[in-house]
């Protein structure tokens, strides 16, 4: 699984095969109930920690990649990657996705994890998803996703198996929205080296307004961008920059920044991760949280 995932991490997978449509999908799955194995839908594999033993069933890798585009609403394939998605909404004219350049995975990833940057967010343009219950194909609308930050109903229910995206977006000039795209890929590039082994941030940021007022006290108003603190402020504060347990560091320029430097292991980051759990808990009476799923 090392050679799917981003921070190139992870034992084998007993079985492993790629579906290009719904009906490749439904056979894959229907094998998985046959050999009574368990099975996972793997997308780019850019937020995923795989376990060191790898994963005892199937692996799916979701490359639906339809298209369409009726004026303002367009369809797209759970499979088709963020960012090319992105650059072609922004070339048909359509803005509300711009500022999220740069952000790795798939549409579905996106949905999964309600992904966002720069004061926008995937849910916004949302109009429903279409999945794959385990019994029959079906819709949900934006509503029923119950979308919070960086959160869905998809991560309650993992047996759920996301196909197809439509979404609303309003009009905007094509030159205009893919400068900001290129100019928030520049600012991503500075942190997140494209060579890097990374799964991206690492721990979610925190709605300030949901903080204790013990903690909320303790971070300066500059420190609070979008409603939200970041979650590499705090790892700044304890100490986080530079420190390292086997093959996984922390980089030296953003405490929220986990990344193979070469033999890491899932043990090692699930270390690191429980270390600086702890030092922000300590000094700031707050829970980190994961945006990086462990799988295995």
């Amino acid at each position: 699984m090392k050679d799917l995932t981003t921070l190139g991490i992870g034992g084998p997978a007993r079985f492993f095969c790629e579906a290009k449509s719904e009906k490749e999908l439904l056979e894959a799955l229907r094998r998985a109930r046959e050999k009574k194995v368990p099975w996972y839908i793997l997308g780019s594999g850019s937020n995923l920690v795989v376990s060191d033993k790898g994963f005892p069933g199937l692996i799916i890798k979701a490359n639906i990649r339809k298209f369409s585009r009726d004026r303002s609403k367009v369809l797209a394939g759970a499979g088709n990657e963020l960012l090319a998605f992105i650059r072609k909404i922004n070339r048909l004219g359509l803005g509300g996705v711009e500022r999220m350049a740069g952000i790795p995975g798939t549409i579905a990833g996106a949905i999964y994890g309600n992904a966002g940057a720069y004061g926008q967010e995937i849910c916004e343009n949302l109009r429903r998803v279409r999945i794959f219950d385990g019994r029959n194909f079906r819709w949900l609308s934006r509503r029923a996703c119950r979308f919070f930050y960086r959160d869905s109903i998809f991560k309650k229910h993992k047996n759920w198996a996301i196909v197809e995206a439509e979404f609303s977006f309003k009009k905007g000039k094509p030159k205009e929205l893919s400068r900001i795209s290129r100019e928030i890929i520049k600012l991503r590039e500075k942190k997140y080296r494209p060579s890097l082994l990374c799964p991206g941030s690492f721990f979610k940021n925190i709605i300030f307004k949901n903080l204790p007022k013990s903690a909320q006290k303790k971070i300066p108003p500059d420190k609070v961008m979008y409603g939200k603190v970041s979650a590499g402020y705090l790892l700044e504060v304890v100490g986080a920059k530079g420190l390292s347990k086997g093959g996984i560091k922390i980089a030296k320029h953003h405490a929220n920044l986990f990344y193979n430097s070469g033999g890491g292991k899932a043990q090692d980051i699930k270390k690191l991760a429980i270390i600086l759990k702890d030092r922000v808990m300590k000094k700031f009476g707050v829970e980190l949280e994961e945006e990086v799923q462990y799988l295995g």
